[in-house]
């Protein structure tokens, strides 16, 4: 295990230069039941559209890659800036299982690697996954830090200036690490990441799988601002927690002692599924070289508020919204399925 000084990584901002945007393929047939052609269709073209921005990664076997080449290119996709590597993973959430990428004080690119556990074990298929982050660093010919700690990339949010938002429910959750305690799982982080601050928020939104992570939650647009979930009107279930979370927001102070800006980014109107509400949130949004994509859930209204809110927090960005509405019956949205690589 490598323990790395305070002062030798960064955690960057997802804002600032990337190499790639890494993805993992779906390959198991129980996942999106009824729906699994909509959503391979789905994946091609979101690889398709990250691919205009900037390298995409893609964690596929080598039996599949063909056919996944061909939906590619069946919709114009650029093929020469998708590179795809040979390793079948559990799941499709790269954003929790994936490397949590840093940049060293020299400047060089190194890998994270955390234990990862299918969000407290809810999903028995998870060893794969847990390996991805090894694998991607040894395919790519890095140095890896190990850490005993479970923790998906999910449930952390970093300004790039050695602050990162994350929640109670996820950390501090007896289905992860909280055996360690809160004093003990911070100095970790801050650490690992070369951190001075970790601000934290309590609860995440109903119909979460992961518990609460805090990319439906909070995530960063600048140093000194925030984004952050507010209900919808008709979003009873989820006001009291998001209120909280505001109260805690509020709070938060930067090193040098003045408050973050603040800025609401409402939630669409509730999605059920069989009965159930699902975790939908625009913050679930994708930073890539020059463009933020954006989930959206066929409300027109609520779309286009969440588009223009993101236009004035990125500006000189490309705002492209992508349907989320069938990805998100498993779970997640754009930001899940994502791991990105800061260039070095």
């Amino acid at each position: 295990m490598m323990n790395p000084s305070k002062s030798s990584v960064r955690f960057p901002a997802e804002w600032e230069i990337q190499e790639a945007i890494w993805f993992a393929w779906p390959t198991r047939m129980d996942t999106w039941p009824g729906l699994h052609a909509q959503i391979r269709s789905d994946f091609a073209a979101l690889y398709a559209l990250a691919a205009r921005f900037q390298k995409v990664r893609v964690l596929c076997p080598k039996s599949e890659q063909a056919v996944v080449r061909a939906q590619i290119a069946s919709i114009g996709g650029d093929l020469a800036a998708i590179e795809f590597y040979d390793y079948t993973t559990d799941d499709v959430w790269c954003r929790d299982f994936g490397p949590i990428f840093l940049q060293g004080e020299d400047g060089r690119l190194v890998a994270s690697s955390w234990e990862y556990n299918a969000w407290g074990e809810k999903f028995s298929a998870f060893k794969k996954d847990n390996g991805a982050p090894d694998w991607i660093a040894e395919a790519l010919d890095i140095d890896c830090l190990e850490y005993p700690l479970i923790l998906e990339g999910g449930a952390i949010e970093s300004n790039g200036a050695g602050a990162l938002l994350t929640t109670e429910a996820v950390l501090l959750n007896p289905n992860r690490s909280a055996e360690k305690g809160r004093e003990a799982i911070e100095a970790t982080l801050k650490s690992a990441f070369g951190l001075s601050q970790v601000h934290w928020l309590k609860d995440g939104l109903i119909g979460d799988d992961t518990d609460g992570h805090i990319d439906n939650l909070a995530r960063f647009f600048a140093p000194d601002g925030i984004l952050y979930a507010w209900p919808s009107e008709g979003d009873a279930a989820n006001k009291a927690a998001l209120a909280e979370n505001l109260t805690r927001l509020q709070s938060f102070r930067q090193v040098n002692g003045a408050p973050y800006r603040l800025e609401p980014l409402p939630l669409p109107e509730p999605i059920f599924l069989d009965g159930q509400q699902l975790a939908a949130s625009y913050l679930n949004f994708l930073v890539l070289n020059g463009a933020v994509l954006v989930p959206v859930y066929h409300q027109p209204e609520s779309d286009q508020r969440a588009l223009d809110i993101l236009a004035k927090c990125f500006p000189g960005r490309e705002i492209e919204p992508f349907d989320c509405r069938d990805i998100l019956r498993e779970g997640g949205a754009l930001h899940c399925l994502s791991q990105p690589q800061p260039a070095v």
